[in-house]
């Protein structure tokens, strides 16, 4: 306890054993102390944002760190999910486009699978593989029934014929026809639909079937620390990559150091100041 406080108390008291009150708020004001108030920070409300401790002149808000919400860049896909959570605009992404070039997609089906709980924005063109006219299967050494390791591929009367019980649209047919006889299955993606989640470029085993794109004014996903209210529903929002951290430290007030000047009841806008 600083001397002045110490002199402060001393008189008080001995102005309230004289009687005069008035001398002792007089008294309070002159020394910068409240003789009516003191203050205690609620735990369960206070998110660690540190506003109380910027205004305590007399240094007794004691927090060990601000709390933060953090974006981390390699962990994050850029889905923007976290955006739609935040209701203080504090999460900056900047979206990706994903595009599928179906002329390469041989059909597997993956990025469906995927995106259907995403939107549904790839469905299917055509969800079975077909042989065209120009088959010559007996001149060829039948590379497509090699190529297949689930015994989907015979031949009928001189071509191949897909048994699509049996096809997984694996794909491996098709490049190995000399003949290039076989139509594969083939997905499309309606982009008004899609959601930038990404999973259908993570599933995607075949190069160049979809891309991604940044857009030209492309920055990191990052959180605002100005605006963010550390509600914590943006972390909810991530579940699947796990790519916001966060730590929440809590605040507390040395009584001894407080003048009660209750600034810090002002600086909080999360009701955990009281005064009792």
């Amino acid at each position: 306890m600083d001397k002045n406080r110490r002199d402060f108390i001393k008189k008080g008291a001995l102005l309230l054993a004289g009687g005069s009150m008035l001398e002792l708020i007089q008294s309070c004001s002159k020394n910068g102390l409240s003789p009516f108030n003191t203050y205690e920070i609620c735990q369960t409300n206070c998110v660690g944002c540190g506003d109380c401790f910027d205004v305590c002149k007399d240094k007794a808000v004691i927090l060990p760190d601000r709390s933060y919400y953090r974006i981390q860049v390699d962990e994050c896909n850029s889905c923007g999910k976290c955006i739609a959570s935040c209701k203080t605009g504090a999460i900056k992404v900047a979206l990706k486009d994903y595009i599928l070039d179906s002329e390469l997609c041989v059909g597997c089906g993956k990025c469906i699978d995927v995106c259907e709980p995403e939107g549904g924005a790839i469905t299917w063109e055509r969800d079975y593989y077909m042989v065209r006219g120009k088959c010559k299967a007996d001149k060829c050494n039948q590379e497509c029934i090699t190529a297949c390791e689930e015994d989907a591929i015979t031949i009928v009367d001189g071509k191949a014929a897909f048994d699509m019980a049996k096809c997984t649209r694996c794909g491996k047919c098709v490049p190995v026809c000399p003949y290039g006889a076989i139509n594969p299955a083939h997905v499309q993606m309606d982009v008004s639909l899609c959601n930038h989640c990404g999973k259908c470029f993570e599933v995607c085993e075949f190069e160049n079937v979809i891309t991604v794109v940044e857009p030209e004014n492309y920055f990191e996903p990052h959180i605002d620390p100005d605006l963010c209210e550390f509600c914590g529903d943006c972390q909810n929002s991530c579940e699947d990559y796990g790519a916001i951290h966060w730590a929440i430290y809590q605040a507390s007030i040395e009584k001894n150091n407080c003048s009660g000047c209750g600034e810090c009841m002002k600086a909080c806008d999360y009701e955990a100041v009281r005064s009792f």
